[in-house]
């Protein structure tokens, strides 16, 4: 059995759970689970503990709205993610960078990730308020935190090269499949996981000096996917089709089990009513004439999601001469 770590968010955990968010582990018997560490923050993770291990002991679960974070919280303020990954026994790490995304706090000479937010709950919070400023990494020039990278790099490549490290790329998604099987924009609740364009700017910014210079293995499908209503209460930007985890998890385990040499994979199984998972996606509902206009919308924006939107359409419609014009220009365009 082959042993996965992952540091990223919910995009990469529900991957390894084929898009089944409610379950653990691994959905593969040739695969387990090590850590799964969310809400961190590489930068973070690299800079001096904020606290004494005596003082971060006193966070007792009653103070976490999430008691399923008390242990991860504890983790981030002791400054563990990097010694835990290096004495792991794990093969392979995965990795996203979405989690970057969330708000940290700035101390004297340092700064830590708050398992979102759960760390302003505490008593410990409350004693140091006073010095304790809040900050979000993509509101700061990004190069300013290549630095911190290459410190993490340099020590997690003692343990994983770049061939046993597994990078999926992250884009805020803005539309979602509601229920009625009209494609929408994602309602705007104030969240950090809302769509956000800077956001996307600056994380992609990052991803792509990270890639450059550590040559991991690359899954770039997220790009291409939106939220569905039938799979989740509460969407958000981070929250996708089960189409997007299918596909990404089946890309990890070519990777793992040496059945690729692809280095970046950024062509989603589209047109293809043979791919796994097709006939269960059928039975949602799709709104053919209210979708074509959202795909006009889409293109106009020059939004790779229009891609998406037109295999839903030929898988629906094959029969419309509009979808078929459109597809049949697609093809076009590819051999041109």
């Amino acid at each position: 059995m082959i042993k996965i770590n992952v540091l990223g968010s919910c995009v990469s955990r529900v991957s390894l759970l084929d898009g089944v968010q409610s379950a653990h582990g691994v959905s593969d018997d040739r695969l387990d689970l090590g850590y799964f560490l969310d809400k961190q923050n590489i930068v973070c993770a690299m800079l001096p503990a904020p606290f004494s291990p005596e003082e971060v002991d006193t966070i007792t679960v009653d103070e976490l709205a999430d008691k399923s974070r008390l242990h991860s919280l504890k983790q981030c303020l002791n400054k563990s993610t990097v010694p835990m990954l290096l004495e792991s026994d794990a093969e392979y790490l995965v990795m996203d960078f979405y989690d970057m995304g969330i708000n940290f706090c700035t101390y004297e000479n340092t700064m830590f990730a708050t398992q979102a937010n759960e760390f302003c709950q505490t008593a410990l919070y409350e004693k140091y308020k006073d010095k304790i400023g809040i900050g979000n990494l993509y509101d700061i020039a990004t190069c300013l935190w290549y630095g911190y990278i290459d410190l993490f790099m340099e020590k997690i490549l003692t343990k994983y090269d770049s061939d046993h490290i597994i990078f999926n790329r992250f884009r805020c998604n803005t539309y979602y499949l509601n229920k009625d099987g009209k494609v929408s924009i994602i309602p705007d609740r104030g969240l950090l996981c809302q769509p956000n364009i800077k956001y996307n700017d600056r994380a992609f910014a990052l991803e792509e000096y990270f890639i450059k210079k550590y040559n991991p293995w690359v899954i770039d499908l997220s790009k291409y996917f939106m939220g569905d209503q039938n799979d989740w209460d509460n969407l958000n930007g981070a929250h996708f089709e089960r189409e997007f985890y299918r596909e990404t998890f089946d890309q990890i385990k070519r990777i793992i089990f040496g059945e690729t040499d692809k280095r970046v994979y950024d062509e989603p199984d589209f047109f293809n009513p043979d791919r796994r998972g097709y006939e269960e996606d059928m039975k949602r509902k799709f709104n053919v004439e209210y979708n074509l206009e959202i795909l006009d919308v889409l293109m106009n924006n020059n939004d790779i999601l229009w891609l998406n939107i037109l295999d839903k359409l030929n898988s629906y419609a094959p029969d419309d001469s509009r979808v078929a014009e459109l597809v049949a220009w697609m093809n076009q365009n590819n051999r041109e």
